[in-house]
């Protein structure tokens, strides 16, 4: 008898570090698996949670290796989602708003023309993008991207126990247009110190070109929660790559000085988006690709960082690569509305995305996106959330 009652009581103690391992926090709405249990293509969708220490939740689908949502404390304590997304795959396939949260590949951004030269040999791929008519640019992979693919998902723990989720995916040689078998690895790892770190790889059977990124929106205040244009921003750029009308690089960098895009001190997000400049829509905001400064891709080093006096939320970004592309949701309309039944407005979020420079293929003076068989393309990035008061 005895016996049977300290088993059971260990049986609890167990239970309650189990418990405190993982914390829970009762306002967090974590989204539902039934809205993820969808066949497409074929595969099996699906819906994965990882937790921290902190009780910070993240949550992710295998439908383009989409980061759903990311549960962060605000000044006052209370868990907010900043991530924007839906609460169902059909939902996410059916947004105006393709992108959300989503792994983009092989090449995110814009190629001119849709078209590249490798080793003598000129490459076709999709005129999908609708940004610029006709669509004359190839845009984020193309038309059934690495966004649209149903990628296989497996759940880990690192040495620490922190959790992760590691999504994989083999692109066959000329889908999009984009020649070589390429073998693709994506990892998502929360972390106890409050952060969101992806580390991509991709390893090829033939030269081609690789830029991968993912295009995941931020609303500091919660998603839904109106527009970002009062968040604080601050960019490691001097200069920006230079675009024409259709958001295609012209190949030179430009300095930030003086310039709507010079965030070398913080300031606000919705700082002159109403100015005349060439690299701004007027009235509506930019999509720029800004230059990091003392690039090298053997180290990770800050980025950008973003902050909402509203939330007392702080976003900070390190990374590996050279370029980060801004964007303040400018096309955004109200039509799409989000996972907690609020409608995505007019810059109602935000994107910080680490990369490689847009349309490189085609600018001798960029950083170089080949990849040869043998080489590992490896990006690392980190998203770390904390409290600025």
């Amino acid at each position: 008898m005895k016996k049977g009652i300290l088993i059971n009581f260990i049986f609890v103690i167990l239970l309650l570090v189990s418990s405190c391992n993982k914390k829970s926090v009762s306002n967090i709405s974590l989204l539902d698996n039934s809205g993820f249990d969808t066949i497409i293509n074929g595969k099996q969708g699906m819906l994965f949670t990882l937790r921290n220490d902190n009780g910070c939740v993240a949550q992710f689908t295998n439908l383009g290796g989409r980061w759903v949502s990311m549960w962060v404390p605000d000044k006052s304590g209370k868990m907010t989602d900043v991530v924007l997304g839906f609460n169902s795959l059909e939902a996410y396939l059916a947004a105006g708003e393709p992108y959300h949260g989503a792994i983009v590949g092989r090449v995110c951004g814009r190629i001119n023309d849709a078209s590249f030269n490798l080793d003598g040999l000129t490459y076709q791929l999709a005129h999908n993008d609708g940004f610029g008519k006709p669509e004359k640019n190839h845009l984020h992979g193309g038309i059934e991207g690495f966004h649209r693919k149903v990628w296989d998902g497996t759940t880990f723990e690192n040495e620490t126990g922190e959790q992760g989720i590691r999504f994989t995916y083999t692109s066959v040689n000329s889908e999009e247009g984009y020649p070589g078998n390429l073998d693709v690895s994506v990892s998502y790892l929360l972390t106890n110190d409050n952060a969101l770190r992806i580390e991509f790889r991709a390893v090829t059977d033939q030269l081609t070109i690789v830029n991968l990124t993912n295009h995941v929106f931020f609303n500091l205040n919660g998603e839904g929660n109106g527009d970002i244009l009062s968040h604080k921003m601050k960019i490691q750029a001097d200069k920006y790559i230079e675009c024409d009308g259709e958001l295609i690089p012209t190949g030179y960098l430009k300095p930030v000085s003086s310039t709507p895009l010079d965030y070398r001190e913080i300031g606000d997000m919705g700082k002159g988006i109403y100015e005349d400049h060439d690299q701004v829509f007027k009235n509506m905001g930019y999509a720029a690709a800004m230059v990091i400064n003392a690039y090298d891709e053997d180290s990770i080093r800050p980025v950008a960082e973003a902050y909402s006096s509203t939330s007392g939320i702080k976003m900070s970004v390190t990374s590996n690569q050279p370029s980060l592309q801004i964007y303040n949701a400018w096309l955004f309309d109200g039509k799409d509305v989000g996972k907690s039944g609020k409608n995505y407005v007019f810059s109602g979020g935000f994107v910080m995305e680490t990369q490689g420079f847009p349309d490189a293929p085609n600018h001798e003076n960029f950083p170089d996106i080949r990849l040869y068989p043998g080489e590992t393309y490896y990006h690392e990035c980190e998203y770390k959330f904390s409290i600025q008061n």
